[in-house]
């Protein structure tokens, strides 16, 4: 290998490929080097990463692909070109398993010897295999757990991997498998551990003794792993050592930057629109008299008024930022159905249609494009910002995850049954919000300003051509909400009894079947398979055919707010569509404001508040520092940074709040917060896409997760259980809450899911006697 000494200047950073096998995780590489570009003399060796490059334009020098998208021959004779290195990004299962390791095998065997190559976690284990070595079982399996890694050539010399590490370092490790160090051939050195659970030292880092070839098992992109950047600055520089030369390759050309998973500018179906707006959203401040809270104004103004239905969001518990309820009477819904690939749009009983949408288009770019073509064709009156979410309002269920991760489409049919929409939207035309901290109250409409016959009418733009109320109806509507708001509630006004809860709800599966299934999830992810799964069931009862609530299921939610009031509830009750979603989600999954700011807000961790001081002190710093309650909310902090980097500049991709505990009423709460600012180009419904389903509701590694979930499962559907329920406003803003706590009614058939995150520490028994909690506590049965 040869060796040159470099001179101080900046260097331009080499082109590099960075092979994502279907991991959670591996887009955040790209924030270590974001931390090269922009050192930050606060993180660990950043600033000493950063001094010796000139990063300028460095997006267009390093891509993440996935591996899937390419054979052997396209990469050599299409990609190696172009490239100075490669990086084996994590992943699950073995290298031992050609299904999981695939062609790089070839790449290390035939092209390591002239192409600097750096494997992280199943890369580092690769390495290992290609040159004879063997993966065992690690003494016990770390997920989300920091390790400290000691070095064992502190004293290399300027090519080192570890070159301005410390040893010892701390870093996170995501594996159940490690490499044999009795097994590694002369050719290979181990150049790191650490200690195992049972007093032995495991592999963390190896090199090879004549080629540019280097592992790590640990994760150096892990928001909680140290010297991530520092470590990656040194395998670029030890690239050009290797290359003996100061300079690099051209940037990375157009094919190649093409298959990037990550952020690019993506294609809308919207039409252009030139001329005057079609559209105009008013938004009005109500006088309102005392006594008007959420519930009264949608029992008396909006519930019964459309046979469309009624739909309330509903923040029935306070979160400690603003809180806003919204009521409104859907103008249209739209149902989409993934198996023939289509939306059925109706406005009325009797005027219904149903289009059919291109096999190159996506339901989400289409409903995104809708979105897309209001906004721009849509006059914000007075210029502020609208305070209600005037546009798109219902649910994305769990199986669009087939078109979100279409590797994810199971193997084997589903369970037979009557098919449910993939999603369900309704347009909201006017509204009516209240702003809980203020107590106050303001109508909202998206009046139409003219009807144009010129605009295309491809399938984004036919979702809402009749949308909109006319002067004449917004007048009305104004008037009347102004008029009844004005008087104080009337005392005899007759409001719905919370109705009893059905108490035989029965599992699709048994005790001892979801036990077993617990069993076989644990022995996944000691294999290696996967990190976490969240393993689910649903729970089934039926309405009496004679029962009222069949077609006014509302006092079941009234009583399922006042036991379980959280801060995303909603009643979502849309007849025509046979579908009332009845939903006291605590969980918020993605929000999107107007300008792009996206923001989620993971939790993982939760301790009951006590009315003693000294003891509520002590709950909360026993949360903190909580390992296994911290490991967990790492686990998903790594994954939801790796999924908003698909849609947002690397850049902007920030931990506003790493672990903090955040206090309630009634609770603490180990909370994270990561943001993200979308890129030019990328629809807020398809960068919630890029992250769907939610990783809570999935386990991580993601893909891998849904696989087997799915055979765990036995191939039952979630339906809209563990999907989305939320907003998607004409402006672009949208907030999406995790269907959970939600009971789901289609015709007399009430279903309820529950479920767990399972780990290699699991015990089957508890995590079954876990599911009967939740679902008691939903259905206001807990002790």
């Amino acid at each position: 290998m040869a060796a040159v000494s470099l001179p101080a200047r900046t260097r331009r950073l080499p082109t590099a490929l960075v092979l994502d096998f279907s991991d959670s995780y591996t887009a955040n590489i790209l924030r270590l080097i974001h931390q090269i570009a922009h050192p930050d003399a606060q993180v660990p060796g950043d600033a000493a990463a950063g001094a010796q490059w000139d990063c300028t334009g460095w997006t267009d020098r390093v891509v993440v692909v996935n591996v899937d998208s390419l054979s052997w021959g396209s990469f050599e004779h299409e990609i190696l070109p172009h490239v100075d290195c490669v990086i084996l990004g994590p992943g699950p299962g073995t290298p031992h398993r050609q299904s999981d390791f695939s062609w790089p095998t070839r790449l290390l065997e035939q092209v390591g010897h002239r192409v600097p190559i750096f494997g992280l976690c199943l890369g580092c284990q690769g390495l290992a295999t290609v040159h004879g070595g063997s993966v065992v079982k690690a003494a016990a399996p770390k997920h989300g757990q920091v390790s400290s890694i000691s070095q064992t050539c502190a004293s290399r010399p300027s090519h080192s991997l570890f070159t301005g590490v410390p040893s010892p370092f701390d870093a996170v490790q995501y594996n159940s498998l490690v490499v044999d160090p009795l097994s590694l051939p002369d050719e290979l050195e181990v150049i790191a551990w650490t200690d195992a659970a049972d007093g032995a030292k495991e592999v963390m880092a190896l090199r090879h003794r004549t080629k540019p070839l280097w592992g790590v098992q640990f994760h150096p992109e892990s928001i909680s792993s140290s010297y991530g950047a520092r470590i990656l600055s040194n395998f670029f520089r030890s690239t050009l050592e290797f290359h003996d030369r100061t300079d690099c390759a051209p940037d990375l050309p157009a094919h190649v930057l093409a298959l990037s998973t990550t952020y690019r500018p993506l294609a809308l179906a919207e039409p252009s629109l030139e001329g005057t707006p079609i559209w105009e959203q008013r938004s009005v401040a109500v006088n309102a008299a005392e006594g008007w809270t959420p519930r009264l104004v949608f029992e008396q103004l909006i519930k019964g008024r459309s046979e469309l239905g009624e739909v309330w969001l509903d923040s029935a518990r306070p979160t400690g930022v603003p809180q806003l309820s919204h009521v409104f009477s859907p103008q249209a819904t739209y149902s989409y159905s993934l198996s023939e690939h289509t939306l059925a749009v109706q406005t009325s009983a009797a005027s219904s249609r149903t289009l059919a949408l291109p096999p190159s288009t996506s339901f989400f770019s289409v409903v995104g494009g809708a979105q897309a073509y209001l906004k721009r064709a849509t006059h914000v009156q007075g210029g502020s910002a609208p305070s209600s979410p005037l546009g798109f309002v219902g649910h994305v269920g769990y199986e669009l995850k087939d078109v979100t991760l279409p590797l994810s489409r199971p193997r084997e049919p589903r369970v037979a049954g009557e098919e449910q929409p993939g999603s369900v939207l309704a347009f909201a035309g006017c509204m009516l919000s209240y702003a809980h901290e203020t107590a106050s109250w303001s109508v909202s409409g998206l009046v139409c300003l003219s009807r144009s016959s010129d605009i295309d009418a491809g399938p984004a733009t036919s979702l809402v051509e009749h949308v909109g109320l006319s002067e004449a109806q917004w007048s009305y509507w104004l008037s009347s909400v102004q008029k009844t708001l004005a008087a104080p509630p009337a005392a005899e006004a007759a409001s719905p009894a919370p109705a009893p809860l059905p108490r035989d709800f029965t599992s699709d599966q048994s005790r001892d079947e979801y036990m077993a299934s617990i069993e076989r999830a644990r022995q996944s992810i000691i294999a290696g398979d996967a990190y976490e799964l969240c393993l689910t069931t649903q729970f089934r009862s039926s309405l009496p055919a004679s029962s009222s609530l069949i077609a006014d299921p509302y006092p079941l939610y009234l009583t399922l707010r006042t036991t379980n009031p959280a801060p995303y509830a909603a009643y979502l009750h849309l007849p025509l569509v046979d579908l009332t979603l009845l939903s006291t989600s605590p969980e918020r999954f993605l929000r999107i404001d107007a300008s792009g700011l996206a923001s989620m807000k993971p939790i993982k961790g939760t301790a009951r508040r006590s009315s003693d001081p000294v003891e509520d002190a002590r709950r909360r710093d026993a949360l903190e520092g909580d390992a296994k309650e911290r490991a967990e909310n790492l686990m998903i902090v790594d994954l939801i940074r790796n999924d908003l980097l698909k849609s947002c500049e690397v850049d902007s991709v920030v931990v506003e709040a790493l672990m903090k505990v955040e206090t309630y009423q009634t609770v603490h709460q180990l909370v994270t917060t990561v943001v993200g600012q979308l890129g030019a180009g990328v629809s807020p419904f398809e960068a919630m896409a890029k992250a769907f389903p939610p990783g809570s509701m999935t386990g991580a590694p993601k893909l891998r997760s849904l696989q087997l979930l799915d055979e765990l499962e036995r191939h039952v559907p979630r339906n809209a259980y563990s999907g989305v329920l939320g907003f998607l406003a004409i402006d672009g803003s949208s907030d999406w809450a995790v269907v959970i706590r939600t009971l789901v009614k289609r015709g007399r058939n009430l279903t309820l899911g529950a479920g767990g995150a399972i780990t290699h520490l699991s015990d089957a028994a508890k995590e079954w006697e876990e599911v009967l909690t939740k679902v008691d506590a939903v259905l206001g049965r807990a002790a």
